[in-house]
């Protein structure tokens, strides 16, 4: 097995300033399923909804593509 020379680019790991990485101010944005149950919540529907398409799409108004 050959190994490159440690001066080579590949193999030089220069360390990384954590002191310019900055942080979002205020609370963590929500997730894609906290916006989901604050949706049903909001709509009055139960969980249970989200598993039948049928009825799902009765009530939120879209129409079938099919």
């Amino acid at each position: 097995m050959r190994r490159r020379p440690t001066d080579v680019p590949v193999r030089r790991v220069e360390p990384i300033k954590l002191g310019q990485v900055k942080r979002a101010q205020g609370r963590p944005k929500k997730t894609w399923m906290e916006v989901i149950l604050q949706d049903i919540e909001a709509n009055g529907l139960s969980e249970g909804i989200l598993l039948d398409r049928n009825e799902w799409r009765k009530l939120i108004h879209v129409p079938n593509p099919a």
